[in-house]
């Protein structure tokens, strides 16, 4: 048992289904072949190809394209994090992983919109909110490897709320970075 818990193992914990070294709670990209190089979050490295390869089309501008299944809605991403945290939690890796793709398939800058709960001064929440969309930056630039120019970071603090401040649920929706289509990035 692990410190009274009533947890018999911590291999729980680390569980990699495709065996490519990263785990399930962080792997974007579950079900890679065997003996592939995978980045930190588990997609494959692109070798460059010689031939151009068919991308998916995902055009903003384009409502024929952007409804396709493939295609993620930017509006509705959301990375959500535990009460007074700045810092990522692995289980949302799943949602960068489609802002990724999203950023991949659309040449766009993105502001990266930080908000908390209203739980501690606003101050303090201003910056964990400036915090928050910061790190969520750092990823995309540090592990997804995009321009860091495409990004502008924003806090809010407890100012635009999704939902109920006053209940457990609410307050863990409005801790969260949402993403906003800036303009072109060419």
């Amino acid at each position: 048992m692990i410190l009274g818990l009533g947890l018999t193992s911590p291999s729980h914990a680390w569980q990699d289904a495709d065996k490519d070294g990263v785990p399930d709670i962080k792997d974007a990209c579950q079900n890679t072949a065997p003996n592939i190089a995978v980045l930190a979050n588990g997609c494959p490295i692109e070798a460059k190809a010689s031939a151009p390869t068919e991308a998916i089309v995902c055009d903003i501008h384009d409502p024929s394209t952007y409804a396709a299944a493939d295609c993620h809605n930017i509006a509705t991403a959301r990375v959500y994090f535990e009460f007074a945290v700045a810092e990522v939690d692995l289980s949302q890796w799943k949602a960068l992983a489609l802002v990724k793709a999203f950023l991949e398939a659309n040449d766009v800058s993105l502001i990266l919109v930080g908000h908390t709960d209203i739980v501690g001064t606003p101050e303090f929440n201003y910056q964990l909110s400036l915090q928050r969309a910061q790190n969520v930056k750092r990823i995309l630039v540090e592990d997804y490897g995009f321009d860091p120019q495409r990004f502008t970071v924003v806090g809010k603090g407890i100012s635009e709320p999704v939902a109920d401040n006053y209940s457990s649920e609410g307050r863990r929706l409005n801790r969260r970075v949402q993403f906003i289509v800036k303009e072109s990035y060419l």
